[in-house]
């Protein structure tokens, strides 16, 4: 006796490949720089760095590219996901 049930379809990856290179690459971007980013600025607005307020612009400057490309990158891989 054999089964002829039919077989269930498979369904495809809720994630593409790409998508999950573009998110983990992102989340290797954004978390570090994030609190690289972070730390900065707690040091800018504690009492031992605010003798120059432009140290915030500075970090902000340096800091807050390399966070925005990461979580644009988090943002692209996240939007690749298949919806079902």
């Amino acid at each position: 006796m054999t089964d002829s049930a039919p077989r269930p379809e498979r369904k495809k990856p809720h994630w593409p490949g790409i998508g999950i290179a573009l998110f983990v690459i992102g989340l290797l971007i954004v978390v570090p720089s994030g609190l690289c980013t972070t730390l900065g600025l707690l040091f800018a607005v504690s009492p031992y760095g605010m003798q120059d307020p432009s140290i915030l612009v500075m970090v902000l400057a340096i800091g807050g590219g390399p966070m925005a490309v990461g979580a644009l990158l988090v943002w692209a891989g996240w939007k690749t996901r298949r919806r079902d």
